[in-house]
């Protein structure tokens, strides 16, 4: 490296500026020539001068200068000690490393005409993490780095509301149904916005065996993203919901309850008992009870005489346990002292305040008979009903399934017949 001769350091459209002169007289100079140091706040990077450029001696740096310049050393050295120090795990396992840096620099999500601080950091690739705000199409949930980017994009965007199918529309309020296997793109951008609000959020990718419920409203023509919800296609532990999200500038409006109640609506048309995945975050696990006791005591008030536990699960499509956890809550459910056996004690008027301070709250409520939807069907179900076929034609009576040897020509058959009929 050839000799330094001088330095300066100045200030220069808010970046600071260190000027290297080098020796003209080292062998080195022509490779290395006339470099320029640029320290910013967020990065570091350099440029080099031409040797076609017209250089001057540059004089001696002022105490200034020389003090700014001892900062910006000690940053960097500072910088370098921290990397070094997480790159030894027994360092940084130990405690000798100071708290991990943020991963990301996003400050700022730009989704839409509004413009939202993220709560935790998400796994966008390294490109996008360093932009200090994220833009994101509110239709397709592209994500880009900068507004000309965004405004270029929505300038070509055909989209105007998610790819799924509509299953529910009241006055302005719709929600679609997303299948994680057809639309892997849009779900997997779904989860990582999703990741920007909730801590406890897991799934980015592998979004192929889960259903997702968009809700949105309609203005403008065009169909606004407000929330979500997702589900597995065939949970072996009865979750209707796996997530649940409503974006902070929609929040305290009643739509995180319009989900909730929304995503029990399909488990009853499921005809099963349904509960959310846990752990749920803390404003999902407050809503989450403020419905239950609600919809418990909604059960309780039109009961018209005994009433189990079962009994209520059936009514409501809530998981016994979750039941339990509102009747507790409120203060219903006791143990006799002399029987040791837990009675209800049932009080009108509380279960009634209860219901009464739901609905000034949760002014939108979903209504059973705007819904157009059918339960999920996975391959393993189409196989239980293809040797049931009055299940799926019951007009056909000659269809023999019995004589196909494979699952094609089964179908082929009840086809045939189908249309012959």
């Amino acid at each position: 490296m050839p000799r330094v001769v001088a330095l300066n350091v100045g200030e220069e459209h808010g970046r600071f500026l260190l000027k290297v002169s080098l020796d003209t007289s080292s062998p080195d100079y022509q490779s290395f020539a006339y470099r320029i140091i640029v320290l910013d706040e967020t990065r570091r990077y350099s440029t080099v001068i031409p040797n076609s450029e017209e250089r001057e001696f540059l004089p001696d740096p002022s105490a200034d200068e020389s003090n700014l310049f001892l900062r910006a050393q000690n940053a960097v050295k500072k910088t370098q000690e921290e990397s070094y120090l997480y790159s030894q795990p027994f360092l940084a396992t130990a405690g000798h490393a100071p708290s991990a840096p943020a991963p990301t620099t996003i400050r700022f999500v730009q989704f839409g005409n509004k413009k939202t601080k993220p709560w935790y950091s998400a796994p966008y690739p390294e490109e996008y993490s360093c932009s200090r705000i994220l833009y994101i199409c509110e239709f397709c949930l592209k994500y880009m780095k900068s507004e000309y980017t965004l405004c270029r994009h929505m300038m070509k965007c055909s989209w105007r509301h998610p790819p799924g199918n509509e299953i529910y529309r009241d006055g302005k309020i719709s929600l679609f149904e997303v299948d994680g296997q057809q639309q892997s793109v849009y779900c997997q951008n779904l989860c990582l916005l999703a990741k920007m609000f909730l801590h406890s959020k897991m799934l980015y990718y592998d979004v192929e065996p889960f259903l997702f419920y968009v809700m949105t409203t309609y203005e403008d023509c065009k169909y606004h993203f407000v929330g979500y919800f997702s589900k597995e296609k065939r949970s072996a532990s009865n979750y209707n919901v796996s997530c649940i999200l409503t974006l902070p500038t929609y929040q305290r409006k009643g739509y995180g309850a319009f989900l909730i109640e929304f995503s029990y609506l399909l488990t009853q048309v499921e005809q099963k008992t349904g509960s959310p995945e846990k752990p749920l975050s803390d404003l999902g696990l407050v809503s989450y009870r403020s419905y239950w006791k609600m919809r418990v005591a909604r059960c309780l008030l039109q009961a018209n005489g005994p009433l189990s536990i079962e009994e209520i699960s059936k009514r409501t499509s809530m998981d016994p346990n979750d039941i339990i956890s509102a009747l507790e809550a409120l203060s219903i459910l006791q143990r006799n002292p002399r029987t040791n056996e837990y009675e209800l004690h049932i009080r009108q008027d509380e279960l009634q305040a209860v219901c009464n301070k739901w609905d000034r709250k949760h002014q939108q409520r979903v209504h059973p008979n705007l819904l157009r939807w059918t339960p999920y069907i996975g391959e393993a179900k189409i196989n239980d009903l293809l040797q049931h076929e009055s299940t799926l034609v019951p007009a056909v009576k000659n269809c023999n399934l019995n004589e196909a040897s494979t699952e094609e020509e089964s179908r082929e058959k009840l086809n045939s017949n189908t249309y012959s009929s």
